[in-house]
């Protein structure tokens, strides 16, 4: 394992000198300042107020980073092992060393708002033995909070990390940012672990249901059964301070959490070291092979053709852009259609399915004492919405998700048309063979649908306290069961309004991903392709003892690049 740590380090040097002034450079260059250093980077992650800063105190044992109340972490903080001090390095480059009793004064919204400051980032070192073997813990900015500038900063922290600690809350699992940063770090396929903060907030079974809900998603997204746990940061961190091992809280899971963390990093983290950097090489190898392969052609481009071939090009990709906006267009419509088909499925099933029940609840009111009627039918009715939704719910949800497949496979299909139109026109017009460009399969967005539905109480108070006052024996239980009918129908009615909003928002938020990631591909693909004849045209214009030097490096760039592509078919 160290001779493959030694070669990733060889690789990102390489790259790092042979790419300059590319941002394929710069990420190079930073990861191999990590390969050097022996540094593994966790970036705790997640919305605002998860608890992150807390969770990274808990795990230190020590008030390291600011926590509060208000969305507080406005810069990446990094923590890593060494002599006590705190460092602030600013935009402009330049370095200052503070105490670390300091730090809230240049990482918080409150002492920093917007980041006024101009501070890159905050560096606090100490003698923290789970941090020795080279693991740097960042706290980030949260995303999705009222402050635009934290949200990038938390993204742009993920992007420089080798691995993850995903915080969610209990009391409010996985919103639509949540899902997005899922979808980020299922694509990286980093180290994850997934902490559910707040675990106090719920009761056992309340926990438990969340749990498996979140459960349910993750392994969904990630295509494997993943393991969350739950925990309360705030009391971990006192406990800890304190010097206790547990904070004693049934159901609570920080000390298994720091456990497996901490035999993440004895066992795993050489291994985890050599595998995130050759992935992260082999993504960097891949944008290059394709730019240089345009550049390489069009250096042998006379200079104005070269223009006027840069021009057919960004006319061909504009049509095809303004392609892709109709494509959306079409798939909206299929999408709003397959939701009219569904509701209007539901509205029939709860037209018909009350029908269905009305044997046993007159069986009930029939036989319930007195005393118990209306409990016994309240209770009856919610069974029966229950239970007749749930077996609707497993037949529908094949028959949505084929339609849904069949949608979205057609949309995929026609963006990688796009793709590969737009990409094929780089290949007539520079004559180079460029390689089919492979988009993300869509395994993950068909397989989230699931519909949620909620136990529901009646309204049969009313009814119960008119039987025990003023109705008589006689006409007490056909009142019951008519309402308990009644009832029964509204509820129906009720849930197939909210399953069909359900369905709605579900498919509304695949559908944005969706072309999230079209678009993603279809402007990386032109723009990686536009770049390059612009960075041809350049050198065009430099002399001609500087165009032959520009050719043999770019042929050095290009086998540097196979070198990295060919990292991704390799195992260890």
């Amino acid at each position: 394992m160290a001779s493959d740590l030694d070669e990733m380090r060889t690789r990102a040097e390489e790259l790092s000198a042979a790419a300059a002034g590319r941002p394929e450079a710069d990420r190079a260059r930073r990861l191999l300042d990590r390969l050097r250093a022996g540094r593994f980077v966790v970036a705790v992650v997640g919305e605002f107020k998860r608890g992150k800063s807390t969770l990274v105190n808990a795990l230190l044992g020590d008030e390291v980073v600011p926590s509060g109340v208000l969305p507080l972490t406005a810069v990446a903080t990094d923590v890593r092992y060494g002599e006590p001090a705190a460092v602030v390095e600013l935009r402009d480059g330049t370095q200052r060393t503070i105490e670390p009793t300091r730090v809230a004064e240049f990482v918080t919204e409150t002492a920093n708002p917007g980041n006024e400051l101009g501070v890159e980032r905050v560096e606090v070192r100490g003698r923290w033995p789970l941090l020795e073997p080279g693991v740097v813990l960042v706290d980030t900015p949260g995303i999705g909070s009222v402050y635009r500038h934290n949200t990038e900063a938390g993204r742009a922290a993920l992007l420089d990390a080798d691995g993850a600690v995903m915080v969610l809350s209990a009391d409010a699992p996985l919103s639509e940012q949540e899902r997005d940063l899922l979808r980020v770090l299922a694509d990286r396929r980093s180290p994850t672990f997934f902490v559910l903060n707040k675990a106090d907030h719920l009761a056992i079974d309340e926990l438990a249901e969340v749990r498996q809900f979140v459960e349910a998603m993750l392994c969904d997204l990630f295509g494997h059964d993943v393991s969350i746990f739950a925990v309360n940061a705030r009391s971990a961190l006192r406990a800890r301070v304190h010097g206790c091992r547990s904070a004693g809280e049934e159901g609570i899971e920080f000390d298994a959490f720091a456990t497996e963390f901490e035999r993440f990093i004895v066992d795993d983290l050489v291994r985890a070291r050599a595998a995130t950097a050759r992935a992260e090489l082999h993504r960097l190898g891949t944008s290059l092979r394709d730019a240089i392969t345009v550049e390489q052609a069009a250096l042998n481009v006379d200079a104005a053709d070269l223009a006027s071939l840069v021009e057919q090009f960004a006319g061909e990709a504009d049509r095809q852009r303004r392609a892709f906006e109709d494509d959306c267009t079409l798939l909206r419509r299929d999408v709003d259609r397959l939701v009219d088909e569904v509701g209007k499925r539901l509205a029939a099933f709860a037209c018909e399915a009350p029908a269905e029940h009305a044997t046993s609840l007159a069986r009930i009111a029939s036989a319930t004492p007195r005393a118990r009627l209306v409990d016994d039918l309240r209770t009856a009715a919610e069974e029966a919405v229950c239970a007749s939704f749930e077996s609707f719910r497993r037949s529908e949800a094949v028959r949505v998700e084929d339609a849904w497949r069949q949608v979205a496979e057609s949309f995929r299909t026609q963006t990688q048309q796009r793709v590969d139109e737009a990409r094929l026109a780089a290949a007539g017009l520079f004559s180079v063979p460029l390689p089919r460009l492979a988009v993300r399969a869509l395994s993950d967005q068909t397989e989230r649908f699931s519909y949620l539905f909620v136990h529901v109480g009646g309204d049969l108070e009313s009814v119960g306290r008119l039987l025990g006052r003023l109705l008589p024996s006689g006409t007490a239980r056909p009142r019951a069961l008519a309402s308990a009918r009644g009832e029964l129908a509204r509820e129906f009615d009720k849930h197939a309004g909210r399953a069909r909003w359900d369905l709605s928002q579900r498919l509304e938020a695949l559908c944005r991903d969706l072309e999230h990631t079209m678009l993603a591909e279809l402007d990386h693909s032109i723009d990686a392709i536009g770049q390059a004849a612009a960075r041809a045209q350049e050198r065009q214009r430099s002399a001609e003892e500087d165009r032959q030097r520009q050719v043999l490096a770019a042929e050095r760039l290009q086998k540097v690049a196979a070198e990295l592509v060919a990292l991704g078919g390799e195992t260890r």
